[in-house]
């Protein structure tokens, strides 16, 4: 086995190294470090291809229907 890489030195070597001997904690990094990109970049290319945003929700809630609730029935609750 070839020695421990140093990161200022060897940052690619360092990072091969990392994949494959603790890839638990490089692929995390790599996804952690990709969510800021797919922000920046893929959220404007979904919204122009594929769909727009959903509505916002109503602040104040969605309005109470008028009239008499139906009644449940058949319901072992009570």
């Amino acid at each position: 086995m070839s020695s421990y890489p140093i990161y200022f030195k060897e940052p690619v070597r360092w990072l091969r190294y990392h994949a494959h001997n603790r890839p638990h904690l490089f692929y995390s990094g790599f996804i952690a470090f990709m969510g800021p990109v797919f922000i920046v970049f893929v959220t404007p290319l979904r919204r122009q291809f594929l769909y727009e945003d959903a509505k916002p929700l109503p602040l104040d809630g969605y309005p109470i229907p008028k009239g008499k609730r139906k009644e449940i029935k058949g319901f072992d609750d009570e």
